[in-house]
């Protein structure tokens, strides 16, 4: 049986420490930190420090090995692993389970939005993919999918009667619009409003629903990127770039976010979008004390 470590810097871990306690590299501890699943405390010096009480938390929600780390006084109390999987609650059809599981933590929108990236999303792909796969029927594809819904929209917070508009939507032949419903929960809980228009719009319509509602960001989400490289698609931005409306464009198909040669953000993960969303809010509030 191999021995427990001890943090060399007295009752803070660092990231190379708790790395060797999971037996994984240091960039998973770094990745997991960033996305908000692992606690962590910063040094004065900016530098990552970990708890032992955040290291045996994090073990025990992730299901990983924590016989390297030191036990934890006998009065705290770890959190039990769930009994159940998301994707198994949504294969059987048990929909007060899938309510259940789909409750994201209370505190920090970075945490809800990996919890949404990894726990709804994991389960989404693992249905889509059974599904492919001919291992599901269409019927349980579409049960699963109508109980992810009402568990989503179920989270949805009071309208932000003053907060800026987003319209979701995904492009044409896209009919997938399950993930909007992720991206819609993540923007209200920031204080948007919100109008989800769903699947398969038509370039025009996008058009239309720009100068209708005014909105100060137009969302899609996209099982593949096709659509986002047609010359439709670049109409559109720039007539959103003459209406200084943001464009968001979502899918795992996407990789890197906004830059110089773009007009429009492109992000893979919920985590992402939060994190974009925030800076950009943090800047026009820059710009409005300026």
């Amino acid at each position: 049986m191999a021995s427990t470590l001890r943090p060399r810097g007295g009752r803070l871990w660092t990231s190379a420490e708790a790395a060797r306690a999971f037996r994984v590299g240091v960039s998973s501890v770094k990745r997991w930190t960033d996305e908000a699943e692992l606690e962590s405390v910063r040094t004065p010096g900016g530098h990552r420090r970990y708890t032992l009480r955040a290291l045996h938390h994090f073990a025990a929600a992730r299901r990983l090995p924590a016989d390297l780390l030191p036990p934890l006084e006998a009065d705290v109390e770890l959190p039990k692993p769930p009994d159940i999987t998301l994707f198994e609650a949504l294969v059987r059809g048990d929909a007060d389970a899938v309510r259940c599981l789909v409750t994201p933590p209370p505190e920090g929108l970075a945490r809800r939005a990996t919890f949404l990236d990894r726990v709804i999303g994991d389960a989404m792909r693992e249905i889509g993919d059974r599904w492919e796969r001919g291992e599901l029927g269409i019927d349980e594809e579409h049960r699963a999918s109508q109980m992810l819904e009402e568990a989503i929209d179920r989270l949805r917070p009071p309208s932000a009667g003053d907060g800026p508009l987003a319209l979701l939507t995904c492009p044409p032949d896209e009919w997938h619009d399950l993930p909007l419903r992720l991206l819609r929960l993540l923007l209200e809980w920031s204080g948007w409003r919100t109008e989800l228009i769903g699947a398969n719009l038509p370039w025009e319509s996008s058009l239309a629903a720009v100068d209708r509602a005014r909105p100060a960001m137009l969302a899609f989400t996209s099982r593949g990127g096709e659509a986002f490289r047609s010359a439709e698609f670049a109409r559109l931005l720039a007539h959103c770039a003459e209406r200084s409306v943001r464009v968001a464009v979502g899918g795992e198909w996407a990789r890197g976010g906004g830059g110089t040669k773009r007009d429009y953000y492109r992000f893979r993960s919920l985590r992402g979008f939060e994190r974009w969303l925030r800076v950009g809010q943090q800047t026009a509030d820059s710009r409005q004390q300026a």
